[in-house]
């Protein structure tokens, strides 16, 4: 999971659409949590980014983890929840002031015009939330709000100038994708018998899935529909996919497509709109393919654009690992052990309705405030 995107869009889409936050809970915020070469970090800071990370996991990981969720362990790692949204805070944290400091270098800066969006959009964001959501996210104080969004706009600028002279050029012999159709069929589904699936071994398994299969093979192959390996599917209740691939994937080590190289192989020797007139078995499938493309432009374009933000994140991450190996970056473990996520966030996004020609609009929103404790009565 990507802390950071996840975060910055969460907030991106307070600040656009009015999303209500609502908890309760507050800290003292002064002090210094963090500090990198000399530059010092406040708890304030950190807390909002942390906090607004929670509201997050609440809303999408609650009904997965249950309300013991921030004491969990789903990894198996030894780290919690919590400790896992506490560390990602501040290496981003880190990351963010080390840009900061690095801006010079790329002749980077914030004009008046963004200062001053930003100080619109943290005022509207404090606008939009309770004081009681607040008092835990920020401390109430807009300040904070203000340099985490003030940080946020410093790392895209920054990012933009340090993957400028990235190569964007790529030959379509290197991006370049074929596209087949199949269909797949499962040894282990229940087959045809489905009454006496669970009395059947694996072999009759296999063998009424290969019986399947086959029967799609042969009326996909007989068939006079535009797309008679879909009409085959259909018939015989299974699904029809598609399956870009490119050189690469055809090596064990390089093969990102998520289906067994044998059948990538198999497809590598069609001519397009031809079909493969034997079953692919592999160990846990039955294949029926089609080549529909050996030169998918959609699919090339796609592949392009892969390429050209791996290349743009290896640049970014190259020059951030950088300056991290020369940077005097400590943590007060003791300021920050405290901050926690016992506040049940509620998000509830405010909705707008413009009636008739006037103009007007009639706006609601629900606000619910409860602590995790309480939520567990």
């Amino acid at each position: 999971m990507n802390y950071k995107k996840i975060m910055i869009l969460a907030l991106a889409g307070t600040l656009a659409c009015g999303t209500v936050l609502t908890g309760c809970g507050a800290a003292d915020m002064e002090k210094t949590v963090a500090t990198i070469n000399g530059q010092q970090i406040s708890l304030g800071v950190a807390n909002f980014m942390a906090q607004y990370t929670a509201v997050d996991y609440d809303t999408y990981y609650m009904s997965y983890f249950g309300q013991n969720m921030w004491s969990s362990d789903p990894s198996g790692s030894g780290e919690t929840m919590t400790d896992t949204v506490k560390n990602n805070t501040l290496e981003s944290l880190e990351e963010f002031y080390l840009l900061e400091q690095h801006m010079e270098d790329y002749q980077v800066s914030l004009t008046e015009e963004e200062l001053a969006e930003i100080q619109a959009a943290a005022d509207q964001f404090v606008a939009d939330n309770t004081e009681e959501a607040l008092e835990k996210l920020c401390d109430g104080n807009v300040e904070y709000v203000k340099e985490f969004l003030r940080l946020n706009k410093i790392q895209k600028k920054m990012r933009e100038a340090m993957i400028a002279d990235v190569d964007r050029e790529i030959p379509d012999e290197e991006c370049a994708q074929k596209t087949f159709s199949y269909v797949r069929v499962s040894k282990t589904a229940p087959g045809t018998d489905t009454e006496n699936a669970d009395e059947l071994t694996d072999e009759q398994k296999a063998a009424q899935a290969k019986k399947k299969a086959e029967q799609i093979l042969k009326d996909a192959l007989i068939g006079s529909e535009e797309d008679s390996l879909q009409a085959a599917a259909d018939a015989n209740d299974a699904n029809k996919s598609s399956c870009a691939y490119g050189t690469d994937d055809l090596v064990e080590e390089t093969n990102s497509t998520y289906l067994e190289l044998e059948v990538l192989q198999k497809a590598e020797q069609l001519k397009e709109g031809a079909f493969e007139k034997n079953l692919i078995e592999t160990e846990k499938y039955f294949y029926i393919i089609r080549m529909d493309s050996l030169f998918d432009k959609e699919a090339t374009e796609r592949e392009r654009e892969s390429i050209i933000a791996e290349r743009e994140d290896a640049r970014y991450e190259e020059l951030l690992t950088g300056f991290k190996e020369t940077a005097d970056w400590s943590i007060n473990d003791k300021v920050w052990e405290p901050i926690n996520f016992d506040t049940l966030y509620v998000k509830a996004q405010t909705q707008t309705e413009t009636t008739g020609d006037t103009g007007a609009s009639e706006e609601s929103s629900a606000s619910d405030a409860e602590t995790k404790e309480d939520s567990q009565k």
